[in-house]
């Protein structure tokens, strides 16, 4: 059965093998990626909407701590407040003593209401009887005081800000109080209690325009809602409207619930003193856009497959005759005999474009194969050409330098120089290899150096910078040293102040860099352009050495140069780390 199976396949025409093909090569794919993109957009659509959501949460944490630590600012300001401290603990005997006291408080507490327009109400609570309660600014801290939470709290809270949870005011709305222990630092005697209310509308104005797609709450430490959009929940447990989970706890994070059946994601962000905002959005919301997607990329995909079925019925029946006539073609423009062969059975149209590609094929494949050759033993050709250039260059130069030196001094110092230049050969020849470590490229360089100046005294000087972990890594050789007598023959223009020469090895980012620096006599900018661009004629040696940086390391890397007429020239030679 295997074999008549594989022969009718060898033998189906082309028409009914695409047919075949598409229904297992695209239709099951199409299914896979219609599945894959779904659940990646899925999961990425949830990734997005948590860094939104929390992005948002953090932006309301910090206006609510702005604006609760413009609410402290002003306990402050009252806490500091001596006058206010010698009223509220001076003992009064006459009716009349009080009233200089009423005066300044009741300024001073509409002052503040004045000047904070967020603040509902302040008041002053006193154990001191002697002052009489207004029932407004000022009040006595009787039993039903005592037993509240917030007292109890803030009795222990040395002078820290306390807040207390939501309370309904009638037509009010809803407030919440910020407490504080009025001590004179003092902390074994207190002479009263400020409380600051201050509307629930504040908090809930600070996430109003974040509440159109989610619910926000806004709630405190024991997990108590003090705003959010829906104001029948002030007050009550978080937990009680989307259950228990890490929501409650401190800290920041994401999770998900289900609410109200349906699955929701929930983000919560941690203030400063035990406050949290926490925001719910139903996943159904963050993936109907990926449904709707989802959907038109089936319905879409489906037309297309029927589409294509179509296609591929009519293209095979027009291009089967077109295969025949460019096989006919393909057999004359064959002139060679090969035996190499694709072991090919099927007597369709693709069986015979097999026997005219094979021969193709190999056709090609020796036309490249010859054709890379050539261009490898070109590259390395040109490798070779021009280093081998550099070296006569400087060879003549070196030469004219002994004989001119045996000549003046009858002495040893030519033995000296000829000693230099056979360690400067013997180290740049380095037995015909094209790269060197960089130790010894700037040895080459140093034994250059030396032998310049014997010729040129004191002249110039040489500055070394070298990061020595850099000594072992591979370079071009030959490549420092035409700059540095560049810069000793053109840079040299004043004979009693010495040029300085920088030499300087360091390393960038995956790059090493060699700089030469001096401060001599500069390069116009008409040169200076000649000198960077490809125009070999002016400067030899500079041509030289980028030519053979970029065909060794390619275009991004070689040599840039920068120069100022009368204040010196910097050469960066870049080559990959």
């Amino acid at each position: 059965m295997i074999r008549r199976l594989k022969e009718f396949m060898l033998n189906l025409p082309i028409q009914g093998k695409l047919l075949l093909f598409f229904v297992f090569a695209s239709l099951i794919p199409l299914l896979f990626i219609s599945v894959y993109s779904y659940n990646e957009t899925k999961h990425r659509l949830l990734e997005q909407a948590y860094e939104n959501m929390y992005n948002t949460n953090s932006q309301i944490n910090n206006n609510i701590e702005n604006r609760l630590g413009t609410f402290q600012q002003v306990s402050s300001l009252l806490y500091m407040d001596s006058t206010l401290r010698e009223y509220l603990t001076k003992i009064y005997i006459h009716g009349i003593d009080f009233v200089e006291a009423y005066e300044y408080i009741n300024n001073l507490m509409y002052g503040v209401m004045m000047a904070n327009k967020d603040i509902y109400g302040v008041t002053l609570y006193t154990d001191n009887l002697t002052i009489p309660s207004d029932g407004m600014f000022v009040k006595h801290i009787d039993e039903e005081v005592k037993g509240a939470e917030w007292y109890k709290e803030i009795t222990q809270s040395y002078g820290d800000t306390v807040y207390s949870v939501m309370k309904a005011d009638g037509n009010q709305g809803s407030f919440f109080t910020l407490a504080r222990l009025l001590n004179n630092y003092y902390l074994n005697y207190s002479y009263g209690v400020l409380t600051l209310d201050v509307k629930e509308e504040i908090l809930y104005s600070l996430m109003e325009k974040e509440t159109q797609s989610k619910d926000i709450y806004i709630v405190n430490k024991d997990g108590i809602i003090l705003s959010t959009k829906d104001k029948a929940l002030i007050s009550k447990r978080l937990a009680d409207r989307i259950g228990s989970g890490p929501w409650l706890n401190a800290g920041n994070g994401h999770a998900f619930t289900e609410l109200g059946g349906e699955r929701s994601l929930v983000v919560f962000n941690s203030m400063a003193l035990g406050w949290k905002t926490v925001s719910v959005v139903p996943l159904s919301k963050v993936l109907d856009n990926t449904r709707a997607v989802t959907n038109r990329m089936i319905l879409i995909s489906s037309a297309s497959v029927l589409f294509a079925m179509i296609l591929i019925v009519w293209t095979t029946r027009y291009f089967s005759g077109r295969f025949q006539m460019l096989y006919r073609f393909i057999r004359k423009v064959e002139n060679q005999d090969f035996s190499e062969v694709i072991q090919s059975k099927s007597k369709d149209e693709l069986g015979q474009l097999s026997e005219a590609f094979n021969a193709m094929s190999r056709r090609l494949k020796e036309l490249i194969n010859e054709v890379y050759k050539k261009e490898i033993n070109k590259r390395e050709a040109e490798l070779n050409m021009l280093q081998s250039q550099i070296n006569p260059h400087f060879l003549y130069n070196t030469l004219s330098i002994i004989s001119s030196s045996a000549l003046r001094n009858r002495d040893t110092e030519a033995a000296k120089i000829v000693d230099h230049l056979s360690s400067f050969y013997k180290t740049s020849l380095n037995k015909g290899k094209r790269n060197i470590t960089i130790e010894k490229e700037l040895e080459i360089t140093r034994h250059y150096v030396a032998i310049q100046q014997m010729r040129f005294g004191e002249l110039f000087r040489v500055h070394w910078q070298i990061d020595e972990s850099l000594l072992p890594y591979q370079t071009l050789k030959l490549m420092l040293q035409p700059f540095v007598e560049n810069a000793i023959h053109h840079a040299i223009w004043d004979d009693e102040a010495p040029l300085n020469i920088i030499i300087r090895l360091y390393k960038e980012t995956g790059c090493i860099c060699f700089e030469v620096i001096d401060d001599g006599a500069g390069i116009g900018a008409e040169q200076l352009r000649k000198i960077n661009s490809v125009d070999t004629e002016s400067g030899y040696g500079i041509s030289n050495v980028r030519q053979r940086l970029q065909l060794a390391y390619g275009p991004e890397y070689g040599v840039a140069i920068f120069s100022r007429l009368g204040i010196g020239t910097q050469v960066k030679i870049t080559i990959p780390l």
